[in-house]
């Protein structure tokens, strides 16, 4: 499936939001698990469905459900129903191509981000679409694959330190934010590194599989630019949302999240910008290594053009040609060709020809 234009899975002409009339409804049932946290406490639940984690939400305590697979459309369905989730909400969760985004809601506010990890072997990123609906005292986070993100967070609020306990769901909003940020920046480094791997080896020795090389890294750059440049737009949403689930003293650590942002965006250009000399640097290192092929095989032909044509009149049928009487003739040709030549040699030497 191509990564640059990732079709949805709906059906053109179809009405929009959630559709549960999809082969995707029948898919897996996702994985839940709940914690429930406060500065004194935190508590985690694996419940069987999402049914069965609305009992567990306590008004004087922050709920943050993790909800992993986003193949089972029915349990989309009455998630939406147990929280007041808009159907073209529960769409866009569904969804793995669609693209970073940011959007308020009376009761709510939604943003969707993508994942990315980078292959070192193989030069190729790959990426997970995950996304999280804010509410009054709930983070629904959503994701296809297991996030190592998540595992941050977590440890924070294992921990106990600092902000996350007490900062509400916006703070925990936040710190998924920037925790997939962060993680950006970590594959961004890996690139980086990869790219400059392979401008060594090509300032060491130079060879056609440098060229593939160059462009599968100008591919993947341009994959990430593709896939982080609209986190800009959700974040700078975000920060002017009037949202009351976007606390003011968030906002200001927003702040730190798109000057990552915008750090990562400079580096990608700073990127594509090197990929592209490192080809010009290949293009032109060919072109000098054909030119000194061709110079070398001009000065041998032109060593030959005076060789061949003492070669011509002697190889000619005519009767009367004394030379070919000779007895040393054979001998004085092959020792004059030999002294043309090699005076065409010196004489090319000196002008630097070679």
């Amino acid at each position: 499936m191509p990564r640059f234009f990732r079709k949805s899975g709906k059906k053109a002409g179809s009405s929009p939001g959630l559709q549960i009339d999809l082969p995707a409804a029948l898919g897996t049932q996702p994985d839940i698990c709940v914690l429930i946290y406060s500065k004194a406490s935190l508590e985690t639940y694996h419940p069987q469905n999402i049914d069965a984690a609305l009992p567990l939400i306590q008004k004087n305590k922050t709920a943050w459900i993790q909800v992993t697979g986003i193949h089972d459309h029915f349990a989309f369905s009455r998630m939406g129903a147990l929280f007041n989730i808009h159907t073209l909400t529960l769409e866009d969760m569904v969804d793995p191509a669609h693209p970073p985004k940011f959007e308020d809601f009376d009761t709510y506010y939604y943003v969707t981000l993508k994942q990315l990890a980078f292959d070192p072997e193989n030069h190729e990123i790959s990426e997970t679409q995950v996304s999280m609906a804010v509410m009054e005292n709930l983070v629904i986070f959503v994701q296809d694959k297991p996030s190592p993100c998540l595992k941050a967070v977590e440890k924070r609020l294992q921990a106990g330190r600092g902000n996350i306990r007490t900062g509400g769901p916006g703070y925990l909003a936040y710190a998924l934010i920037d925790a997939v940020v962060d993680h950006s920046l970590d594959v961004i480094g890996q690139i980086a590194s990869a790219v400059e791997s392979v401008e060594r080896d090509m300032l060491e020795d130079l060879n056609p599989g440098h060229l593939e090389q160059i462009h599968r890294l100008k591919r993947e750059v341009i994959f990430f630019n593709k896939q982080l440049r609209p986190v800009r737009g959700a974040i700078l949403g975000l920060m002017k949302s009037e949202s009351p689930f976007v606390p003011d003293a968030v906002i200001r650590f927003y702040t730190d999240i798109l000057d990552h942002v915008n750090h990562i965006l400079d580096a990608v250009m700073s990127l594509q910008e090197l990929l592209s000399s490192m080809l010009d640097f290949y293009m032109s290192a060919q072109g000098n290594r054909m030119n000194e092929v061709m110079a070398t095989l001009t000065i041998i032909s032109t060593i030959f053009i005076p060789l061949s044509f003492l070669a011509g009149i002697y190889g000619m049928n005519f009767k009367f040609m004394p030379e070919l009487e000779w007895q040393w003739g054979y001998f004085i040709l092959l020792g004059g060709m030999a002294v043309i030549g090699g005076a065409m040699v010196v004489f090319f030497k000196k002008k630097g020809w070679f």
